[in-house]
């Protein structure tokens, strides 16, 4: 996704806990996770990975958002009670559907990952809110 961003010279601001995880050509558009506040009340969308359900940081997130922005939160650990993500204010979910649960977990205990299994052994899913 970041990759298109940049591609179609979109303004855009990644919020991430560790910018080692980003591209060079991303890190001009990082800021820390710590600043959610000063761009999240503004945006009209937003992007959020799975990982802020781990991490616990999801509803800090979810209470700044503006009202009528769409809210997106993606991932394979995002999808499972996505009712309980749309009333807290999430219009969209992506996730993935296991097709082959034993290949996928081969491939997971192999250290693969998304780039390894999808097509293969699972499918995006992207569920909308009624």
């Amino acid at each position: 996704m970041l990759k298109k961003l940049i591609k179609d010279n979109h303004e855009f601001t990644v919020l991430e806990m560790d910018s080692s995880t980003l591209k060079p050509q991303e890190l001009e558009h990082y800021a820390p996770a710590s600043e959610a506040s000063k761009f999240v009340p503004d945006a009209d969308l937003l992007v959020i990975t799975g990982v802020t359900v781990l991490n616990d940081t999801l509803y800090d997130i979810l209470i700044d958002v503006k009202e009528g922005a769409d809210v997106i939160v993606t991932g394979p650990t995002a999808s499972m009670l996505p009712d309980a993500f749309f009333k807290r204010g999430v219009t969209i979910m992506g996730g993935i559907i296991v097709t082959k649960p034993d290949e996928l977990l081969d491939i997971i205990a192999e250290g693969g990952s998304g780039y390894h299994f999808f097509g293969k052994s699972a499918e995006r899913l992207i569920i909308k809110k009624k």
